[in-house]
């Protein structure tokens, strides 16, 4: 019988019940039948799921105290038990008779919805065995499975993809995937459906990505290149997506997804979702990852004007550029020392790397170079001239998600700005991407007081009077409304992980790690883990109070207003005549056109504006 039949008369029979908290119970715990908590079911929202290595001997299903209402035991009309023999369907009557296992059974999930009144049917799956069909899934999420080839020809599998050694991130280009949502119920609520099929899967190329990451662990992330845009698990449409291991997550895998939920929660500009999957490549079960939106510069994502590679048109080279202040040394990237206000701050060079566009004409090289410039000026000098150049609204929105968790690194790589086209823009500090060491700092402290790699410009931004009442009225706020709903987020959350998790301890424990890297995160106790989660982002909330507002006070905070702060005029060097701006051909001298530096038509330029002025297959940069 199939859970799905059941989830209607569920949510109405349970909508206001407490779920109990229930046990595997029997001869097997060696404790006289006692509650054991590593046999406690994990719940999720009224669906309850267990995965042991084992079944054997007699066995019921109760809480502690073997209530009548909550101890489940076999449907059987006399004294005996019912035998339990392998995977199928079974009864469960209140109390019931004992559960009688014949033999023993492994690598076992015992799967119910719950109600408050009547039997209950209990799915035993044995021998893995999820819905996909792999022995090693748990069953309980979707599952992406991915074929990378050797040639074109798909002659022979590339096992180089799951190599503990693989260091290079050049793309797999002979490869192939489909997504089996897997019976995944609560995703398929959210619209989540399957895409391609074994018979029928869809092309990919993937790659490795990330630095430590992809060298340190054996189970490594991956990005993938879909052949063609999709909506995959219910992320926005796109041909770019990331598979990301949380290798090192020891936290529940709950730092990005409190990071990222507390991003979209606050109103940043853009951040990225995820979602769980279990991953199958070349036929070897990975574990459990998440895909999650890659950063581009798109409607859906990081919505502004996208600028191409080498561009040296002055109308065109003051954006959209998409950046990230960086920890290593690369190609593509412009370096100054980075400037404080700050005594005894760990000082590092300031690494500017271009994302979007991947390739900069010098003129592109001038202009950004002469903004992050201008902005290590302001920021050293502690003067209010760094919100001409940068945002405060969500300088301050991005700061407050980074204390709330404790990020100690970052501001320290993986730290994203982004800057449209035109006159009146500014840089932002978005989106919000790897929050790997989140929770890492104390609750009592600022994260950048315990860091020992630095954090680019946050502590001399924080001696700045306008930022910091900035930061006080948007916790205030914030912390009154957009906060609230967080734990239950995480709770419904680390249910839905809970058996996944399981199954990726089960794939990596004792495996071998790369040389110099170390062993998968274990979270097999995902309560356990939650618990820890929730109680340091109560603890840093409550002691924040102290410093940026008891918000309690204030229940009635409203969202402050956008700060009004002039954007810094554009260099002279991009106001300069522009000649060839598209006309494709010679036209006889016209009316003047006017557009402003977007390429958006303006049909009366008001005064004190910066516009295009085009005559025939000329053009000039004017000032009105």
């Amino acid at each position: 019988m199939l859970l799905s039949a059941l989830v209607a008369m569920t949510a109405a029979m349970t909508a206001a019940a407490d779920y109990p908290t229930l046990y595997l119970r029997g001869a097997m715990t060696n404790d006289g039948w006692g509650a054991n908590e590593s046999l406690r079911f994990n719940n999720d929202n009224g669906v309850y799921t267990l995965h042991i290595d084992e079944l054997r001997d007699q066995f019921k299903i109760a809480d502690k105290d073997w209530g009548d209402a909550t101890t489940f035991g076999a449907n059987s009309a006399g004294d005996g038990v019912v035998a339990v023999r392998g995977g199928g369907t079974y009864t469960m009557k209140r109390p019931g008779k004992n559960f009688n296992c014949e033999g023993t059974l492994t690598d076992v999930t015992l799967k119910f919805v719950y109600v408050e009144e009547g039997d209950i049917t209990l799915e035993v799956t044995a021998g893995g065995g999820g819905q996909s069909g792999d022995s090693r899934v748990s069953g309980t999420l979707p599952v992406l499975y991915i074929n990378v080839y050797a040639d074109e020809a798909h002659s022979s599998l590339d096992n180089e993809i799951i190599s503990k050694d693989l260091d290079h991130k050049n793309y797999f280009s002979y490869a192939e995937y489909w997504l089996d949502l897997n019976g995944c119920e609560w995703m398929e609520a959210e619209g989540a459906a399957s895409v391609g099929s074994k018979e029928e899967p869809l092309p990919l190329e993937i790659k490795a990505r990330g630095n430590w990451t992809r060298r340190g662990f054996s189970k490594k992330p991956f990005k993938l290149k879909l052949g063609k845009k999709q909506n995959l698990l219910g992320l926005t449409k796109s041909k770019h997506f990331a598979i990301l291991a949380h290798a090192d997550d020891q936290r529940g895998y709950l730092k990005n997804f409190v990071g990222f939920n507390l991003g979209k929660r606050i109103g940043l500009p853009w951040t990225p979702a995820q979602q769980p999957v279990e991953v199958v490549i070349n036929g070897d079960y990975r574990g459990l990852y998440f895909l999650t939106e890659s950063i581009r510069i798109d409607e859906d994502r990081v919505n502004i004007t996208e600028l191409d590679d080498n561009v040296s048109d002055p109308a065109l080279a003051s954006g959209g550029y998409l950046v990230e202040l960086d920890n290593y040394d690369e190609e593509n990237q412009i370096r100054m020392e980075e400037k404080s206000c700050v005594d005894n701050q760990f000082l590092d060079m300031l690494r500017v790397t271009w994302d979007t566009p991947e390739e900069y004409s010098e003129l592109q090289k001038r202009f950004v170079t002469d903004q992050f410039t201008a902005m290590n000026d302001a920021v050293g000098a502690n003067s209010d001239n760094l919100w001409s150049y940068l945002d405060l609204d969500d300088a301050a929105r991005y700061y407050i998600v980074e204390e709330i968790i404790s990020h100690t690194e970052s501001y320290h790589g993986s730290t994203y700005l982004f800057r449209d086209r035109g006159e009146g823009q500014k840089w932002h500090f978005s989106p919000l991407w790897d929050c790997g060491n989140a929770f890492s700092g104390p609750d009592d402290g600022f994260f950048y007081d315990h860091d020992l790699f630095g954090n680019t410009w946050i502590p001399s931004i924080r001696t700045n009077q306008k930022f910091n009442d900035k930061v006080n009225e948007t916790w205030m706020w914030f912390m009154n409304n957009g906060f609230e709903g967080i734990y239950d987020d995480i709770d419904a959350y680390a249910g839905h992980l809970a058996e996944a998790a399981q199954a990726d301890f089960r794939r990596w424990d004792g495996q071998p790690a790369p040389d110099g890297g170390q062993g998968v995160a274990d979270n097999r106790d995902m309560q356990g883990r939650k618990n820890e989660v929730t109680a340091k982002l109560k603890a840093k909330t409550e002691w924040l109070k102290r410093y940026f507002g008891d918000y309690t006070a204030n229940p009635s905070a409203e969202e402050p207003a956008r700060d009004t702060t002039p954007a810094a005029p554009l260099p002279d060097y991009l106001m300069s005549g522009v000649e060839n701006v598209g006309v494709d051909s010679p036209v006889n001298l016209s009316p003047a056109e006017y557009f402003d530096l977007t390429g958006r038509r303006v049909a009366n330029p008001e005064a004190g504006s910066v516009v295009i002025e085009r005559r025939g297959d000329t053009a000039r940069t004017v000032r009105f």
